[in-house]
Formats: C-alpha cells, sequence, structure tokens
C-alpha cells in the first residue's frame, strides 16, 4: 500500500534537535555528516517529507509483522474455535456434555427455548399481529416485531421482568445483543400525550432505573403521540446502535 510514496520519497536524513524550548531540524545527505544543513522555512515541505518516509517506513513494518501473525493464528483455527468445537460433536455426544463455550447459535437458541409466561389479553382487545404470527397489543409493536425479526435480532414478548421492589412486569420487549451477549429489554410508550398515562410513564421509567435498567445502557424507549407516530427510522438507527 505505501511502497509508491516510499518509492519515491527522498533519501536524505532527519535529524531533530530542541534546545531551549525549540525544535531545530537537520537534513543529512552524507551519510558521513553527523550534523547535517540547518533547515530553514523554505525546506520544511523537504523535512516534513523525509520524516513522512521513516513514519510510512515504519508504520509498512509493523503491519507486516501484525500481519503475518494474524495468518499464522489462522492456521491455528482450521480445527475450529472454542466455541465451535460443541457444535461439532455428535448428537449423542452433545447430550452428555455440558459446554464449556458454547457458539453464539447454541447461545441464542438456548436464550430462546427458557420458559416464560405471557401476560393474556382481555376478552375483546383489538387484535395485532406480526407477520409471523405474533400477536402483540399495537400496530406499533407489530411494527417493531418485524423490524426485529427483519433484522435477525433475537426476542422476546412480553417476558416478565422482577423489579426492586418486587413488582413483575413485562416489558413490550426482551431483546439480545449476541455479539456482546448482553440482554436489552424495549418499551414503546404510545400515548404520550396523555397526563395519566404519562404519570404511568415516569413510574414504570423510575422503577426499572431503580431495578438496574438504564436508557441507553440496557433498555431501548420509542414514543409516539397521536400527530407523531412511531418513527421506523430511528427505530432501526437504536437497534444498529445496540444491538446490531
Amino acid at each position: 500500500m505505501l511502497e509508491p510514496e516510499l518509492l519515491n520519497a527522498p533519501k536524505e536524513k532527519l535529524r531533530a534537535n530542541s534546545k531551549n524550548g525549540r525544535t531545530q531540524y537537520y537534513i543529512r545527505s552524507d551519510p558521513s555528516d553527523r550534523s547535517g544543513k540547518y533547515v530553514r522555512h523554505e525546506d520544511l515541505p523537504l523535512a516534513a517529507a523525509i520524516a513522512q518516509r521513516d513514519y510510512d517506513a515504519a508504520l509498512r513494518n509493523v503491519a507486516g509483522r501484525e500481519l503475518a501473525a494474524i495468518r499464522e493464528l489462522q492456521q491455528t483455527w482450521d480445527d475450529g474455535t472454542v466455541e465451535e468445537l460443541y457444535d461439532k460433536l455428535t448428537p449423542a455426544r452433545r447430550g452428555l456434555v455440558v459446554p464449556r463455550f458454547v457458539s453464539d447459535e447454541e447461545f441464542v437458541r438456548q436464550w430462546l427455548a427458557e420458559p416464560y409466561q405471557r401476560p393474556g389479553f382481555k376478552e375483546g382487545a383489538p387484535e395485532f399481529y406480526s407477520t409471523k404470527g405474533l400477536r402483540v397489543r399495537s400496530k406499533s409493536e407489530a411494527l417493531l416485531a418485524d423490524l426485529y425479526d427483519s433484522l435477525g435480532i433475537p426476542m422476546k414478548y412480553e417476558c416478565p421482568l422482577t423489579l426492586w421492589n418486587g413488582r413483575v412486569l413485562h416489558p413490550d420487549f426482551t431483546l439480545l445483543n449476541v455479539p456482546e451477549r448482553m440482554v436489552f429489554i424495549q418499551e414503546h410508550f404510545g400515548l404520550v400525550d396523555d397526563p395519566a398515562y404519562m404519570n404511568q410513564v415516569v413510574r414504570k421509567i423510575n422503577d426499572l432505573q431503580l431495578s438496574g435498567w438504564y436508557p441507553g445502557v440496557n433498555m431501548i424507549m420509542t414514543f409516539e403521540t397521536k400527530d407523531s407516530p412511531l418513527d421506523m427510522r430511528l427505530a432501526r438507527d437504536l437497534i444498529r446502535r445496540f444491538l446490531l
């Protein structure tokens, strides 16, 4: 990558000397000249070109060593990583083994397989469904469920969560950041122009924070009013920021 620049770079050597808080530069054209020629203002571009050459040469050497180390490490992965070893066992052996490390796929499978009880729906309540047939409580929640499915975000709907005071809450969505193996909750507040509803929202957010769930850390919040519907672009940005 740096070969053309290095090939055309100046051949001189550069010496820097600090004196009385000022830096002076000297260019050495002859290797036998230990002092060099003082760099005046008009010669600073040449000094900068020499310094850039030395930096680029050092960068090339370090990058080359890093690349060699990466290639050597890749060769050790021919038999797979520790996370993949469990998946390579036969089903009969997997049934006898407690994995020390599991792949992301196995981690997601186990997380989704954990049983939980969802609250029911009141008789006559409006019915909203995601594309995959998950019944939710609003059109916006159906849109969010479809968004999570489309982006491959592991999701649980209204999974119970015990708060600091022992009360059980059912967040709209419980989500898994697979690369970090970190659980998030997502609450959608759909009537924030209703004062009575907002009083409940404030209490819920306070209880969640007292229980260790913080917006922008492990909790995602979305909002809408009658005049400002759910912004799906913002929802997608939040997913990319916290879950992918």
